[in-house]
């Protein structure tokens, strides 16, 4: 067989074809497992999973206290909660356990990735900047804020694999996540209620009546704090983040097929030559 440059070029150029397939291939994120609130009742079942927490199909409701705790942990609940919840520019973490519940907020260009120790089960988020943390203890039949954190940059929001609201699902995707992360699956608002007390309102200033805007429909008890439906949104951006994929995919499957046929005509068109 008579191997020229030009041949050598096209055997290059299909070799970069089936390469770029088969990096395709691969998963670009990091797993990440959904549970439904069922299954992690019976996950969890040893550990009494599901108390402390109310369900009402796909909304859950957690009570939280902030008895005895420091001004500056309120404040800085409020700030997470009114400010940060439904800022694109932040990330709020949510982590349901069977007695213990963790909140973390920090900004997501500073995030910087994950540690995991193989010996610990326990994840960490990394961050480039210290964020808030906040960690409940259920206690005699409810939630009590047991640390607020303000000054660490890497803490544990996935103690022992338990499942996380949805809203972390685009951090615990990244490729630099270690391990498996478990997102309830079937809920999709959570609603949090807190002791704090609001500010009363300035009497000597006269209220001006205004319109309420429109907001979405939430469970009776006038929640303070809800994590919005955020279901319609991750299905449209999996349908394009998977549409786009499988198109690329089959682009270069195409690419990498004409470019055998061409591979394997030229070679069988030279040898009919001599």
């Amino acid at each position: 067989m008579l191997i020229t440059k030009n041949w050598c070029k096209r055997f290059l150029a299909l070799a970069c074809a089936l390469v770029c397939v088969f990096v395709l291939s691969i998963p670009s994120f990091a797993e990440v497992s959904n549970l439904t609130y069922d299954e992690c009742v019976s996950r969890y079942s040893g550990s009494g999973w599901g108390k402390g927490y109310s369900r009402t199909g796909s909304v859950l409701d957690i009570d939280v206290s902030f008895d005895g705790a420091s001004e500056e942990a309120k404040e800085a609940w409020k700030l997470v909660m009114q400010d940060w919840l439904n800022d694109p520019d932040y990330a709020v973490i949510f982590c349901l356990g069977s007695s213990s519940f963790w909140v973390y907020a920090n900004r997501v260009a500073d995030f910087t990735g994950f540690t995991y120790a193989g010996n610990v089960s326990s994840q960490c988020l990394q961050f480039s900047s210290s964020g808030y943390y906040f960690y409940f203890s259920y206690v005699s039949g409810s939630w009590s804020l047991n640390i607020f954190n303000t000054n660490n940059r890497s803490n544990s929001v996935t103690s022992a694999g338990n499942p996380l609201y949805r809203s972390a699902e685009s951090l615990v995707s990244d490729v630099r996540n270690p391990r498996t992360s478990y997102i309830l699956s079937d809920i999709y608002t959570l609603i949090v209620n807190d002791d704090i007390t609001p500010d009363e309102p300035d009497s000597s200033v006269p209220e001006v009546p205004v319109d309420p805007p429109k907001e979405p429909e939430v469970p009776v008890g006038n929640p303070e704090y809800v994590v919005y439906n955020t279901g319609l949104w991750l299905t449209f951006f999996r349908w394009v983040r998977r549409h786009i994929g499988n198109a690329v995919f089959v682009g270069f499957i195409v690419l990498a097929s004409v470019m055998g046929i061409y591979l394997i005509l030229r070679i069988i068109k030279h040898y009919s030559r001599q």
